[in-house]
């Protein structure tokens, strides 16, 4: 059991460590966040982000909107002010907090 939890040791400090750098707890980068949603991402992803014409992005990762906000090959580039990118993943990150830790760790055990 010690031996489990000393591999897991890195990872889950190395999740912390990109929990703090998006406080997806902060009421006012969520709201924020909110907004920007509302305004350019709402029309495809549905008002609770569960997808519509796009994919559901509940909890997804500050690296995750980062990389959609530059385009792909399923949606077009969109052009967000400075910071609305992590308050947009704040925000997704709030609407489903399990799914946004689970993906944390994940990325996270990747990069060990």
């Amino acid at each position: 059991m010690r031996y489990a939890l000393a591999l897991l040791l890195p990872s889950l400090l190395a999740a912390q460590g990109l929990a703090q750098d998006i406080d997806s707890s902060d009421p006012t980068l969520i709201s924020f966040g909110e907004q920007v949603y509302a305004d350019a991402c709402r029309t495809c992803h549905g008002a609770e982000a569960l997808g519509g014409n796009g994919p559901d992005i509940q909890g997804a990762l500050p690296g995750d909107v980062k990389t959609a906000i530059r385009g792909t090959d399923q949606m077009p580039p969109v052009e967000l002010s400075a910071g609305a990118p992590e308050a947009v993943a704040a925000y997704l990150m709030s609407l489903n907090p399990k799914v946004a830790d689970i993906r944390l760790r994940l990325e996270a055990a990747k990069r060990n």
